[in-house]
């Protein structure tokens, strides 16, 4: 959104209940958190930054807002001493606010924001039931957006493709296409928009259709149509797609949009989940971000990408986060073949249940992720809370309440609940109300020496027609003994329970990395932790990340008598292969398409049996 954005990085910043006088506060680059800095690790409580600017003359005749695209976790702004807006009891959420009336022309403004971190029971997550760290601060960017009288507002395009297939993959075809907006603007002005669609996105862009349509109202939108030729998103062919806006009002522009997006359909059928037509079942492992103690929760991009790199190269393509994550994260996953769960961070047994606030919460965190996010083909599915009480009564109203709310907000994406209760009593637990059963599966540790084989019997007999996807398992030091050896261990036992029951849909390991939380049993300060990775706090990674790595692959590889055999999982991960190359040495290999189960053998003649085998994604991407 906008004609022009703006970043701003440079402020002073001080702690404390008072803002004091600028010059005398400490320079800080945004994003930033005090959690990370010696001798404030670990105070809860109010910061305060200010940023001094002059606004542009041109400026006169414009709109001009600040995004911001976290604050943690309750913040309010102000501009030259004028409150503009208080965003409360969401941390990881963006919001934006209107800053035109406010501005003074021909002088210095200041921009005044108050952050503030204490335990809250207003908020979610609640008070200090959550297990990552309480990183206080603009811990994400910061903008500012400048317009003309109009803007556009939750832009929401229609990618459907139309699936002729049953029961396999399908890479493209025809497609619905459709964009629906608000405007925010005077209502009297004739608005229109003007659009083009680009196959491909940052630069590497080709023109497919263009039009223009009359808005009416506070409304703007692209009619539904159907366009052929249309390459569908995949996480191992991520096609992309670019739609260019620019919105008019009498003639003059006054907002721009880019919005990059692809067309894909996943939903549940039975106990399946259908990719593109598709029976998947899908490997991935849960990474927790924030953890790097040089910078905490203010993670530039060159530190979230090496993670995401680290998750993506343990042939993960499944991941969730307890907590929203910012846009460039999901542009990321777009671009990469990620599926990612995004949930509301209603985390733990506190509350007993699910109160009026916190349903009020819920929906306010929902409607601004949905709005921030929904264009994204990377997010699969919404999460609306992990390890409440899922037996309880109350709780289990809550789930089928929240998915409901959910499904309204937005219809073409599953909506899950997380349970870490259903070995109670799997029939009844909450999680069943989702459109995926979620299970965090810690038997052998926190849910004590069950029988594995006879409570996923239990569970799979009581759903017979759910697909269930294990979003946690895995081991926590120093709770649990074993080390990294024992991790390992966990991992490769519990993959094989999980390959023998077809509902099963997926697995979320847990976690990709050890990682810094405010409940952690491990270290002080900025590196109090819990060692539950199969890399380090940084993404360094241990011998059971190999293990990760070497089983979620899509194909085994062996050599034997003369030849090479590549076989294609059939359990878990289960999905087609196509595209993908061998490399012997020196020499690249096109591997035929593979429907789970089938095998292609190479001779070895010509080829040393010492030269090193390497297999590739159609993306580049290396799978071992």
């Amino acid at each position: 959104m906008a004609l022009e954005r703006i970043s701003l990085k440079n402020w002073k910043f001080n702690l404390g209940e008072e803002m004091i006088c600028p010059e005398q506060a400490a320079e800080v680059s945004v994003p930033h958190t005090w959690n990370v800095e010696e001798g404030t690790e670990d105070y809860w409580g109010t910061g305060w930054y200010g940023y001094t600017f002059i606004p542009e003359e041109d400026w006169k005749n414009k709109r001009v807002q600040i995004l911001f695209h976290a604050v943690y976790h309750d913040a309010c702004v102000w501009l030259n001493g004028e409150e503009v807006v208080c965003h409360q009891n969401s941390g990881y959420t963006p919001f934006a606010a209107e800053l035109t009336d406010y501005l003074k022309f021909g002088e210095e403004n200041l921009l005044s924001v108050k952050a503030d971190n204490r335990f809250s029971p207003d908020m979610l997550p609640y008070e200090r039931s959550f297990d990552w760290a309480n990183d206080g601060g603009l811990i994400r960017p910061v903008e500012l957006l400048v317009t003309g009288g109009s803007f556009l507002t939750s832009p929401q395009v229609t990618a459907k493709p139309v699936i002729t297939v049953s029961d396999c993959r399908q890479d493209g075809g025809s497609a619905v296409f459709g964009l629906k907006a608000g405007i925010n603007g005077s209502t009297s002005e004739q608005h229109t928009l003007e659009w083009e669609l680009y196959e491909g996105c940052d630069g590497a862009e080709t023109l497919m259709t263009e039009g223009c349509e009359v808005c009416r109202g506070s409304q703007a939108e692209i009619s539904g149509r159907l366009l052929d030729s249309i390459r569908f998103w995949h996480f191992d062919s991520p096609s992309l797609y670019t739609l260019k806006l620019v919105l008019k009002a009498e003639g003059a522009v006054t907002d721009r949009q880019s919005i990059v997006f692809g067309f894909r359909d996943i939903h549940v059928r039975g106990s399946q989940i259908i990719l593109n037509g598709e029976p998947v079942r899908l490997t991935g492992t849960e990474w927790m971000p924030g953890s790097d103690p040089a910078c905490g929760m203010a993670e530039p991009k060159e530190a979230l990408e090496k993670m995401l790199l680290c998750l993506k190269e343990s042939n993960s393509i499944l991941t969730r986060f307890h907590w929203q994550q910012d846009d460039w994260v999901y542009d990321w996953c777009d671009r990469h073949g990620m599926l990612v769960q995004e949930e509301v961070p209603f985390w733990g047994a506190t509350p007993s249940v699910a109160g009026e606030q916190q349903w009020k919460i819920f929906k306010e965190q929902l409607q601004e992720m949905v709005s921030a996010h929904r264009n994204h083909p990377s997010v699969f599915a919404w999460g609306v809370g992990n390890e409440l009480d899922g037996q309880a009564e109350e709780t289990i109203q809550y789930i089928k309440d929240a998915v409901a709310y959910t499904h309204r907000m937005d219809p073409d994406r599953p909506a899950n609940y997380v349970s870490n209760s259903i070995f109670k009593a799997p029939a009844l637990d909450g999680t069943a109300h989702g459109d995926i059963m979620m299970v965090n599966d810690y038997i052998g540790t926190w849910h004590g020496d069950l029988d594995q084989y006879g409570e996923w019997d239990r569970i799979v007999a009581a759903n017979p027609d759910k697909p269930v996807i294990p979003s946690e398992f895995g081991l926590c030091e120093p709770a649990f003994s074993g080390g990294d050896k024992r991790r390992e261990e966990i991992f490769l036992e519990k993959l094989k329970c999980y390959r023998s029951y077809p509902n099963i849909a997926g697995t979320i390991y847990f976690c990709l990395n050890d990682y810094r939380t405010q409940m952690g049993e491990d270290g002080e300060g900025k590196w109090k932790k819990r060692v539950h990775g199969s890399a380090g706090l940084k993404g360094e990674p241990k011998p059971s990340y190999y293990a990760v790595q070497r089983e979620y692959a899509p194909v085994e590889v062996s050599v034997q008598e003369g030849e090479i055999t590549l076989i294609c999982r059939d359990t878990l991960p289960c999905y087609e292969v196509k595209g993908y190359r061998m490399r012997i040495g020196t020499q690249m290999l096109d591997i035929p398409d593979l429907k789970p189960g089938d095998r292609w053998c190479v001779p070895l003649k010509g080829i040393g049996a010492e030269e090193r085998i390497e297999i590739f994604r159609p993306n580049g991407e290396r799978v071992k």
